[in-house]
């Protein structure tokens, strides 16, 4: 839930302040960062020894996923700048974390402040030496967003529920009398990205229960307008014969980007038809 997103940059640069000012001295923001870096789901976070760090305040490590979590990995070294708003994070600050990153590493810099342009621009320059840039904005709204120091009191929202139940979309899809916003039976499944792969959009069980068991195809009217016929394979539960489909609503790129689209389903057994809208 991002929380978060309903508050206006004023409201958040009042937060970052009050942020800023829980923390007693640098090191308090280092071990506040140690708890947050596993919140956040890196591994093995130290705070690095005074004497010993070289600038470094802290070292992470992000494991990769599954079979691969000993191969792919990533080592962090991480700088805290707790600073007043008011002193920003500058180009200096980036390449002397980069001074210290060793090749195969990446850099992290988190800051209560802001950055400079020219920072933001150094940390993106020299791909072998990334350095990763969390401000003061980014790390507060994370914060709130993940429920970590922050605690908010619920309000009742009618136009979040009317959202939540479509009431006030006014994306429609009419013909024949259809209206998906106004009709309480449409079904609401996902083309997904296998389906998009395989060339094929599954489909929802009460809808194919409702074919007859000699049909073999299917005219579908998509957004209200454009007009397609598919092959039913009832022994999978698929639609064939979509890939003119997934790309004329942008689903298959001509370079085989993929982008799954929720869809609502209605079929009218009077006609004979399903409808589809595709969700912008």
């Amino acid at each position: 839930m991002q929380v978060s997103s309903n508050l206006s940059d004023t409201e958040i640069k009042e937060l970052q302040q009050k942020f800023y000012e829980y923390f007693e001295s640098g090191y308090a923001f280092e071990y506040f960062l140690k708890e947050y870096l596993l919140k956040m789901g890196l591994d093995e976070v130290e705070v690095t020894q005074r004497s010993r760090d070289g600038g470094v305040d802290l070292k992470a490590v992000r494991k990769g996923v599954g079979d691969f979590s000993d191969v792919d990995v990533t080592n962090y070294y991480v700088q805290a700048k707790c600073y007043n708003l008011n002193h920003k994070v500058n180009v200096h600050n980036i390449r002397e974390l980069k001074g210290i990153t060793p090749f195969g590493h990446k850099g992290m810099l988190i800051t209560t402040s802001f950055c400079t342009r020219d920072a933001v621009e150094e940390s993106r320059n020299d791909p072998s030496k990334p350095v990763v840039i969390i401000d003061g904005k980014a790390l507060v709204t994370s914060c709130i967003d993940n429920e970590i120091g922050f605690l908010f009191k619920p309000v009742f929202s009618t136009n979040q529920m009317n959202l939540f139940l479509h009431k006030n979309d006014n994306t429609t899809a009419e013909d024949n009398n259809i209206s998906f916003d106004n009709s309480k039976n449409y079904i609401e499944k996902t083309i997904t990205s296998n389906d998009i792969r395989a060339r094929i959009v599954s489909i929802p069980s009460s809808i194919i229960n409702q074919f007859s068991e000699r049909q073999t195809s299917v005219d579908v009217k998509v957004n209200g307008k454009n007009m397609y016929h598919f092959s039913i394979n009832r022994s999978r539960n698929y639609f064939g014969g979509v890939t003119s489909f997934f790309k004329d609503y942008n689903m298959i790129s001509d370079e085989g980007v993929i982008v799954p689209k929720q869809c609502k389903w209605l079929y009218k057994e009077d006609d004979l038809m399903v409808y589809l809208y595709i969700e912008k």
